[in-house]
């Protein structure tokens, strides 16, 4: 889960930088020497090439990242389709009001359920939607109510916005609050008959370093949305926050597994958000980019982490199942495998690309997700059948050149002492101890 369980902590962020950063519930082997951790207030110290680095990272097109189109409609008559999901405002800009009395009763009568003040879903539509669209949607309806006063959406929301998906999707909608009294969060009801919930919102505020890094630069006039970028969809601005204020913020807050989905994605520009982002490429992200992030950091703590994560990252996963399970392969002690290593017959010809490789016991290893077998929904297109029937031809081939071959599903990654009992049974090496 990625809710911030200290976010009621991070009301008093300017008051305690490191603690503000020290909120990651993730097992993370870089950070448990907590006896090492500077006390009090204690500021990045960033040299002037680090800042420098950091603002031009900043104003650059990968530094941005905001998707300008996202699934989002407004039909002939006003109502909104908003990642698959059916909604209708009662306000909606460019069209005809709705009446609030009206509207009420539906939701009062289950006909809509109410996501926002003035904002509904047709409950078919909002209960058949993905995680991921539903938490896009909850931003959405939070937006459509605050036109005047837009919000900023930050941390996992703006990652889902910025085309980015995740292992888990994200517990609440974070946005920045303009004050300390604004921050804290804010639950919705669940009406009967709703399956899921609507998102809760977290409301953070933005860190004082960002601030006078914006005063530096320029950006006093208006502290609270500088570093932002803007989009209107179906004639709601949505304004988010820019893809290295967020990923310099999000990533060393995030578990381990969560921070190495959205890393590996960028550095191999692999678009994996809702809706239409399912398919396509971002902007790739260089080593020297995600270094750049240093710049930006909050406090020493997420400084360090950050770094730490950042040179975990690889361009080679190709999902992000793949990516959790580096992490969880690295915590278990496990030797770290190769990455995307082609398998060829006698003959010198490709017979498939293994997710994983160990090399001295010629064993493959393939993370199976659902996803591959999903007929229509796949991301091949093929009927389940037809996959199955190929992924055994392939393994049967793979073996055939004398490898072996150890295959786990998310369900194993999410309870780690699955994973490493199949990967004991197929006599995966552990890691040398450090000395």
């Amino acid at each position: 889960m990625l809710l911030d369980a200290h976010a009621d902590a991070d009301a008093h962020a300017d008051a305690d930088a490191d603690a503000d950063a020290d909120t990651d519930r993730g097992p993370d082997l870089t950070t448990r020497a907590r006896s090492t951790r500077p006390t009090g207030r204690a500021a990045v110290p960033f040299t002037t090439a680090e800042t420098s680095a950091a603002v031009d990272l900043l104003a650059s097109p990968e530094g941005g990242g905001l998707l300008p189109r996202h699934p989002v409609v407004r039909e002939a008559d006003g109502t909104v389709v908003a990642w698959s999901i059916r909604m209708i405002l009662a306000d909606p800009e460019g069209g005809p009001p709705r009446s609030p009395r009206m509207l009420a009763r539906a939701a009062e009568q289950g006909r809509l359920f109410r996501i926002r003040a003035g904002v509904y879903a047709e409950p078919e539509s909002w209960n058949a939607a993905f995680p991921a669209q539903r938490h896009l949607a909850t931003a959405f309806a939070i937006a459509a109510t605050r036109r005047r006063n837009p919000s900023v959406f930050c941390r996992e929301t703006a990652l889902l916005f910025h085309g980015l998906g995740f292992w888990s999707v994200p517990t609440s909608v974070c946005s920045r609050a303009r004050t300390l009294g604004d921050s804290g969060h804010q639950r919705p009801s669940r009406p009967e008959g709703m399956r899921y919930a609507p998102f809760l919102e977290a409301r953070h505020l933005k860190p004082k370093q960002w601030r006078r890094l914006a005063e530096s630069v320029g950006g006093a006039a208006s502290p609270f949305l500088w570093g932002t970028e803007r989009i209107v969809l179906a004639g709601v601005p949505v304004v988010v926050e820019r893809m290295a204020l967020v990923l310099a913020d999000a990533i060393p807050r995030m578990d381990p597994v969560e921070a190495a989905a959205i890393l590996d994605a960028l550095m191999s520009g692999r678009r994996t958000g809702a809706g239409d982002h399912g398919k396509g490429r971002i902007a790739t992200w260089s080593e020297e980019s995600l270094d750049a992030l240093w710049g930006l950091s909050v406090s020493v703590t997420s400084a360090q982490r950050l770094r730490a994560r950042t040179r975990f990252a690889s361009p080679e996963t190709d999902s992000a199942g793949e990516s959790a399970s580096r992490v969880v392969i690295r915590d278990l002690g496990f030797e770290m495998p190769e990455l995307q290593h082609s398998v060829h017959d006698q003959q010198g010809r490709l017979i498939g690309i293994a997710d994983f490789w160990w090399k001295e016991r010629r064993l493959v290893g393939e993370f199976d997700g659902l996803t591959k077998y999903l007929g229509r929904a796949s991301y091949s297109g093929r009927s389940a059948e037809d996959v199955v029937t190929a992924e055994k031809v392939r393994e049967d081939s793979i073996r055939a050149q004398g490898n072996g071959m150890v295959r786990w599903l998310a369900s194993d990654v999410r309870t780690p002492v699955r994973l490493e009992a199949k990967l004991r049974q197929a006599k995966v090496p552990y890691a040398p101890l450090a000395t």
